[in-house]
């Protein structure tokens, strides 16, 4: 759908570039951002590159084993039902850290493994998505990041002259959406439950008058 959107807003500003005359110019833009994007793509792999190369070294250090443990008591509650040393619960904490440094692109196969094992672990839900997998996902959309090497990598391929200084910035707003999430999360989850709860007991009442 949004390879449609984005073929349709390319092909919607050359057809009017070229009617309304500046044909040159869309040609010459054209050039430019196909030259622009390869020099990016560059700048970002070879960011990508030194960032991994420090989640490497921090999992060997044993600091991602550190974050996993500090992140273990606050999943206890915020997600209640993770079953306690279970591949889901190792997969979570894994994901969580390596969002916490920054490193969104070594956080994808724990974060695909984590919904996978909750899948599992919740396969009397007949594919609907239990609410630690809903919290997860709003862990992995609006997690903290302390070192968000993508967009640091960006600004500096862009010209700043100060990549990292929208930390503070970063920190505040990551955090306040995280909360903001979380609650949510929490609200509508207790919501459906009493929910369900309330359809169970009619339900009951209705076999009870049979």
């Amino acid at each position: 759908m949004m390879n449609d959107i984005f073929a349709a807003l390319l092909l919607l500003a050359a057809v009017w570039g070229v009617a309304s005359g500046n044909s040159a110019e869309v040609s010459s833009a054209m050039l430019k951002s196909g030259i622009g994007t390869a020099e990016l793509m560059l700048t970002v792999a070879g960011g990508m590159v030194m960032w991994s190369g420090i989640m490497a070294i921090a999992e060997q250090s044993g600091l991602t084993d550190l974050l996993t443990r500090v992140i273990r008591p606050l999943l206890r509650v915020i997600m209640p039902e993770l079953e306690k040393g279970s591949d889901a619960e190792k997969y979570v904490c894994m994901n969580i850290s390596a969002n916490i440094l920054g490193l969104g692109n070594a956080a994808t196969p724990p974060g695909l493994r984590a919904m996978k094992a909750m899948a599992e672990q919740n396969r009397s839900l007949n594919g609907k998505p239990s609410r630690e997998m809903v919290t997860f996902a709003v862990l992995n959309t609006a997690s903290v990041q302390l070192i968000p090497s993508t967009v640091m990598t960006l600004r500096s391929a862009a010209g700043s002259d100060d990549p990292g200084g929208i930390l503070p910035c970063v920190w505040i707003t990551s955090a306040c959406a995280l909360a903001a999430g979380l609650l949510m999360c929490q609200a509508l989850g207790r919501y459906k439950q009493q929910g369900d709860c309330r359809l169970s007991e009619g339900r009951s009442r209705k076999r009870a008058a049979i």
